[in-house]
């Protein structure tokens, strides 16, 4: 039997990576689409994957690396840009999306896989974590759908909570990289609780939608199944450090205050940085998301917890040091 053909863009990115050895390991033939020539160093020749230079803006190199593919796996993205940016995300992950599904269509791919985010079920709910980066995503999902409803192509959409694993980024990086060198004061008290994912689950997922034989007409969050409170994240986070859990909090209004002073500068600087006031939303909200939809329609079951993979994420900072 042929090996199945899948074109993965987004593939240097932390999932990107992380699907695209999955994937050659269980026997696919990987294409991949990569826009920026240095990223070549971030794929390693031994991977076996073939690579088309060219990006969701340019539609020849779109059509070439569409020809003869089974499935499309479309990864990449332009996320949490700073308000200067927002439009140039948008034209990203909402136009790039819309030149790679006609490109797909034309090249009659049976089935495009597409890495939406949680953050489009706010944006459809108009509640919660509301961003433009959610916005961009939840009309994309929609693009997408239009598409498989008129059977032009058929199409899986998984919303991806936030991800953990060595390697990451991110606010809880960021939290283990500060707290390692005791640059971050004591979390107030915080009882509120969010999902995760791995980003080997995370990868098993897409790849159980490649292989899915159904057309679910719904995005399908992948989550851990876990519920972490991030006091408790914190605490396991000092332990995997070797570091005593500091008796005393900071108050919630510094907090406040520290995360609105450094969007302010993010803004000032169009730097899009990691911290603001939709840190500070973030750290004392619930982000609660069901997974399933994904074990009911994929099969998906997660197989390890942020607890199990805090040690490697530890020594993962310690060895490439920010």
């Amino acid at each position: 039997m042929a090996k199945q053909k899948i074109l993965i863009t987004g593939a240097t990115g932390f999932v990107g990576r992380a699907v695209c050895h999955a994937l050659i390991a269980r026997g696919y033939e990987v294409q991949i689409l990569l826009r920026d020539p240095l990223g070549v160093r971030k794929i390693p020749a031994t991977l076996g994957a073939s690579i088309i230079m060219g990006s969701l803006g340019d539609e020849t190199s779109l059509a070439v690396a569409c020809a003869g593919m089974d499935c499309v796996l479309h990864l990449a993205g332009m996320a949490h840009a700073g308000r200067a940016l927002e439009q140039q995300a948008m034209d990203t992950n909402l136009g790039g999306t819309q030149n790679l599904l006609l490109a797909a269509i034309k090249a009659n791919v049976g089935r495009l896989v597409f890495l939406s985010s949680s953050l489009a079920e706010a944006a459809a709910n108009e509640r919660g974590d509301i961003t433009a980066y959610g916005k961009s995503k939840l009309l994309a999902e929609r693009l997408l759908q239009e598409a498989a409803r008129a059977g032009q192509i058929e199409v899986s959409i998984l919303r991806s909570v936030n991800v953990y694993g060595p390697g990451m980024k991110g606010n809880i990086a960021l939290m283990i990289a500060m707290i390692e060198k005791g640059r971050l004061p004591p979390l107030p008290k915080i009882n509120n609780r969010i999902s995760l994912v791995s980003v080997q689950d995370l990868a098993s997922a897409l790849i159980l939608a490649i292989e899915s034989t159904k057309t679910c007409k719904s995005p399908m969050a992948v989550t851990d199944g876990q519920q972490y409170s991030i006091a408790e994240v914190e605490q396991a986070i000092y332990r995997a450090l070797g570091r005593p859990t500091p008796r005393w909090r900071m108050p919630r209004i510094l907090v406040y205050c520290a995360s609105l002073l450094a969007g302010l500068i993010s803004e000032v600087t169009v730097s899009g940085g990691s911290i603001s006031v939709r840190t500070y939303r973030n750290l004392t909200s619930d982000n609660l998301f069901s997974n399933s939809m994904a074990k009911k329609e994929l099969g998906f079951e997660p197989s390890t917890t942020f607890y199990q993979n805090l040690p490697a994420m530890v020594r993962w900072i310690r060895d490439n040091p920010r």
